[in-house]
């Protein structure tokens, strides 16, 4: 009895084994990949460009807001000075500052716009590599360690979502829809 017991654990160990040992799972670096891309270095290089550009128009407005922020310590020590030319000047460097605080904004918002308009193509071509590499060398998975996301996976196979959802009594929302139920992330590709 105890003889029959071992070789069915051991005949489920060899089934369950031989079907793992079907998923062939893989790691990559993104940032090692990505990093070593020369569109990768172009886009860094523009954006520097940009930002350089950026920094020397900054400059000459936080050079123009020292000179009047002088200019106004001056007048406030001249006692001869009358109040409303002191508050005029006051204003004049508060919406001095208000400007160089709305450029600022913009270009934060510019720089970012054009990092994700030059990333998409890049982002495009490594995923599309990784989904060659995976499926030309039989990977199930390709797991990216620098994000911790799946960079790769078979799109139909094992996707366990709808289960899921079935399992909390949930349905997909459609898209654009504003029901009350919600879509549960999903891992991506």
């Amino acid at each position: 009895m105890k003889k029959t017991i071992a070789i069915i654990i051991t005949a489920v160990f060899a089934i369950f084994g031989t079907a793992n040992a079907q998923q062939k799972i893989g790691h990559i670096n993104s940032l090692d990949i990505l990093q070593a891309m020369p569109e990768f270095k172009t886009m860094n290089g523009d954006i520097d460009k940009q930002k350089q550009s950026y920094q020397k128009a900054l400059e000459g407005m936080y050079a123009d807001y020292e000179k009047k922020q002088k200019d106004l310590q001056a007048l406030s020590n001249d006692k001869s000075t009358p109040d409303p030319i002191i508050e005029s000047k006051i204003q004049e460097l508060q919406d001095l500052q208000k400007r160089i605080q709305d450029f600022e904004s913009k270009v934060n918002d510019d720089l970012q716009k054009l990092q994700q308009e030059k990333l998409k193509p890049i982002n495009e071509k490594y995923l599309k590599a990784v989904k060659e590499v995976a499926t030309t060398n039989g990977y199930s998975y390709v797991l990216d360690v620098v994000s911790g996301a799946v960079a790769y996976y078979p799109e139909t196979a094992d996707d366990v979502t709808d289960l899921v959802m079935k399992k909390l009594n949930i349905t997909r929302v459609a898209p654009g829809s504003t029901g009350t139920t919600t879509q549960p992330r999903t891992g991506g590709k």
